[in-house]
């Protein structure tokens, strides 16, 4: 599912170079690398998107996100090596399955996939835009096929070209997030090990299952940097501000602040530590997808921008019994990158994954 053709729908026949777009419902995050066999980062950048203008990945006022790109976009227009654009889609707002269908001729899948469509997603196929993916096993020949099928509903789709397009950007593709993740801190695609990935951002966390080449599983969370800080604020009674440098500075410490910060940030870790449980356990559960990846899960990675929070990669492997460590967000193209240490700061490219990702669409 790494290279779906999910939602080239829009414009089949452009490639790169194009420039990777992460919106969230705060920030816009961007990237754009030159080159072929050989690659450096051209430029990449954050901008601000006002409040309420994006809610839970819906886009709530199409004329002001328009007006919000398209600004940035002129001021990047010299930078900028062509308007083409390969952008994220909402991971909340996403329907991902993973079914099994009868061996039978390649060319009938699709139609098969519509009537699994109707049967797995509680939407019609008319208000979606999906795609799929024959998930090929890494050992053996398989009776059936595995098929990863991913939609979205054709409105939320329809509203982000429709702004991109406002703005004077052209999109050339549009993808889940966490197949945008994947493409970046993966190194090796096809191969047994069953990872999680978990996603920290700002008002949200993703927890996406890798194993045997696909991804299996995803699930999102109402809670990331921001509930950390909220947390922090009310119980140590301060201002956000206040708390945001706290929690930059001091994460998980036990000892700090007579334990109050501690006692803060631990009930939404214990949250996020539960649901990568359960999601081990949806992945024990389901062997019968399991061609070829390892039956257990043996390694956690984190990225997003909240990745970086002191002490929460101990926290998790403590309590989860599984080594746990920071995400390479370049790891798919270490060995391409032009300079061995890219212009990006390490932990800030946590963040940039999923724009990463978008950017190398069709560069790997």
């Amino acid at each position: 599912m790494i290279k779906n053709r999910i939602l080239n729908w829009i414009n089949p026949l452009i490639r790169l170079p194009a420039v990777g777009i992460d919106i969230s419902d705060q920030s816009m995050k961007y990237i754009q690398f030159r080159g072929k066999d050989e690659l450096e980062i051209s430029f990449f950048g954050e901008i601000e998107i006002p409040a309420e203008i994006i809610i839970d990945g819906e886009i709530k006022k199409k004329e002001d996100l328009a007006k919000t790109l398209s600004a940035w976009f002129q001021k990047e227009k010299k930078r900028l090596d062509s308007p083409f654009v390969v952008v994220g889609l909402p991971e909340e707002k996403s329907f991902l399955r993973l079914i099994q269908l009868p061996q039978t001729k390649r060319e009938e899948v699709a139609g098969a996939i519509r009537r699994e469509i109707e049967t797995n997603i509680p939407l019609p196929p008319e208000k979606l835009i999906y795609d799929y993916e024959i998930i090929e096993p890494l050992k053996n020949h398989l009776d059936h096929f595995d098929v990863v099928i991913t939609a979205f509903p054709k409105d939320i789709v329809e509203s982000y070209a429709e702004v991109l397009k406002i703005a004077g950007l052209q999109p050339v593709a549009m993808e889940l997030e966490s197949q945008a993740i994947i493409r970046s801190i993966i190194a090796k695609l096809r191969e047994e090990s069953a990872k999680i990935i978990v996603d920290i951002g700002r008002n949200r966390t993703s927890v996406i299952i890798f194993s045997g080449g696909a991804i299996i599983f995803t699930t999102t969370l109402s809670l990331g940097g921001h509930t950390f800080e909220e947390n922090i604020a009310k119980n140590l009674k301060i201002s956000m501000e206040k708390a945001i440098a706290i929690k930059k500075e001091f994460g998980l410490h036990k000892k700090e602040f007579g334990g109050q910060l501690f006692s803060a940030l631990v009930p939404p870790v214990a949250a996020l530590t539960d649901e990568i449980k359960r999601a081990m356990e949806y992945y024990r559960t389901h062997p019968a997808h399991i061609h070829g990846g390892h039956p257990i899960i043996n390694t956690i990675l984190l990225t997003g921008g909240d990745a970086n929070l002191l002490g929460i990669s101990t926290y998790l492997a403590s309590n989860l019994k599984i080594p746990v460590y920071l995400a390479n967000p370049f790891a798919a193209i270490e060995k391409r990158l032009r300079h061995s240490i890219p212009p990006i700061e390490k932990n800030q490219s946590l963040a940039f994954s999923a724009a990463i990702g978008l950017a190398l669409r069709d560069l790997i």
